[in-house]
């Protein structure tokens, strides 16, 4: 029988998401003898006529990238958004920048400086992160060998935070915004002192509104970049 073929293809990203799949180590080595996996940091080139499932992460920050993307998804099967930048635009980049600064070094768009790939495509399955969970990834490709999309998850940051007995950072006077993200990251931030600023995007029940109060009550002040966020996401804030 022929090999199920795999694509893993980079737009403009750090490519850290691609780091943890090679931290996935020997049973990446397995795959690479089981599928026919196409990457460029895996050097293994061959390009095919078409792939059983594409991985791409990464954003669309040009033209080109707009037109190599919509070719993945005619040639693939399955598609799916690796990481933050793929799922939603590079929300780490209001993070480290002001926005002037992104609009001038990252011209996009006259809305965004940077898109989400399924503003472009459709997208079977989002695999949020910045960077990915390696273990994630992996119970997400087995569910697709199969043909089965197992369900986003649902609880929040927060939610795992509280199960490892972590201090609230709220408490601690700073901007946290693991109250409305999405978990599955096992909280990692906040477990080392540092504050969730979404990269995993909106839960579903997320309650912005909530947040803002509660920041207003303790004064601190909101992330830049949670305006953001919620514009992107259709959310009202």
């Amino acid at each position: 029988m022929n090999k199920i073929r795999i694509g893993i293809f980079s737009l403009s990203s750090c490519e850290g998401c691609i780091v943890q799949i090679l931290n996935l180590e020997d049973i990446l080595l397995n795959l690479l003898k089981k599928f026919e996996i196409e990457s460029r940091i895996l050097g293994t080139q061959n390009r095919t006529e078409s792939y059983d499932i594409a991985f791409v992460e990464g954003s669309v920050m040009s033209i080109d990238e707009e037109m190599e993307l919509k070719k993945i998804r005619r040639m693939s099967k399955f598609l799916v958004a690796l990481g933050e930048c793929a799922c939603h635009g590079g929300n780490f980049l209001v993070r480290d920048f002001n926005v002037g600064e992104i609009l001038e070094r990252f011209p996009g768009s006259e809305t965004w400086y940077s898109n989400p790939i399924d503003r472009y495509v459709r997208i079977e399955y989002y695999i949020p992160g910045c960077p990915i969970d390696k273990e994630e990834f992996f119970t997400v490709f087995k569910s697709l060998l199969l043909e089965k999309f197992p369900e986003q998850i649902s609880n929040t940051v927060c939610s795992e935070c509280i199960l490892k007995e972590n201090n609230c950072l709220i408490d601690k006077g700073i901007a946290c915004l693991g109250s409305i993200t999405r978990g599955g990251c096992k909280a990692i931030c906040p477990t080392f002192n540092r504050e969730c600023y979404g990269c995993r995007g909106l839960s579903d029940d997320a309650n912005v509104e909530g947040l803002l109060q509660t920041f207003k009550e303790k004064n601190i002040e909101p992330p830049t970049h949670l305006t953001l966020i919620t514009r992107r996401e259709g959310r009202k804030t």
